[in-house]
């Protein structure tokens, strides 16, 4: 969560250090927790591979169907460091990679709002 705050800020790991009951929180724009989840729910968006959007486009379809986001206390995992991916790094420096991810991202808002 320190490299993109927005993408756990929901969370509130402020709250959830001292937290002893579980608690909900609301989905907020980039919000990409890492969430438990029951083999029956939507599964990921087949556009979004690579790099971008996977975990977000997830999070907000979860939302739009009026799914809960609990944060337990007491529960936590570990995202160990790792060397920069292929595809982060073909987003960095490739202008056609982030303009297809932007026209994916449209196009996905516009699935969601029907």
């Amino acid at each position: 969560y320190h490299v993109w705050t927005k993408g756990h800020a929901p969370t509130n790991y402020a709250k959830w250090r001292t937290a002893t009951t579980p608690y909900k929180v609301e989905w907020e724009a980039d919000f990409e927790p890492y969430v438990v989840v029951r083999r029956d729910c939507p599964e990921y968006d087949q556009r979004f591979v690579g790099f971008g959007w996977n975990k977000v486009s997830h999070i907000m379809e979860l939302d739009a169907q009026e799914y809960d986001l609990i944060v337990l206390p007491n529960a936590f995992m570990i995202h160990m460091p790792h060397a920069p991916s292929f595809d982060i790094s073909k987003f960095r420096s490739s202008p056609s990679y982030r303009y297809c991810l932007t026209t994916l991202k449209d196009e996905f808002h516009q699935d969601l709002s029907r």
